[in-house]
């Protein structure tokens, strides 16, 4: 018997904005070892990141028209 098929996961700008940060800031903290202590740090530059990101799609999507 085949094994099902797994969901697609929506493309992470497609997640609520808050979502997008955590996954960015869980992704900073497996990135160093998984050790505590610096989830403030982490979340704080996952904000940055992904708010980055987000401001550079807007003017990509802007000077094409969109």
């Amino acid at each position: 018997m085949p094994a099902p098929a797994k969901a697609k996961e929506a493309p992470i700008e497609a997640l609520p904005l808050e979502e997008q940060i955590q996954r960015r800031a869980y992704e900073l903290y497996v990135e160093r070892g998984n050790q505590s202590g610096s989830e403030i740090d982490d979340w704080l530059q996952a904000e940055q990141e992904v708010l980055q990101t987000l401001e550079s799609h807007q003017q990509r999507d802007w000077s094409l028209g969109r």
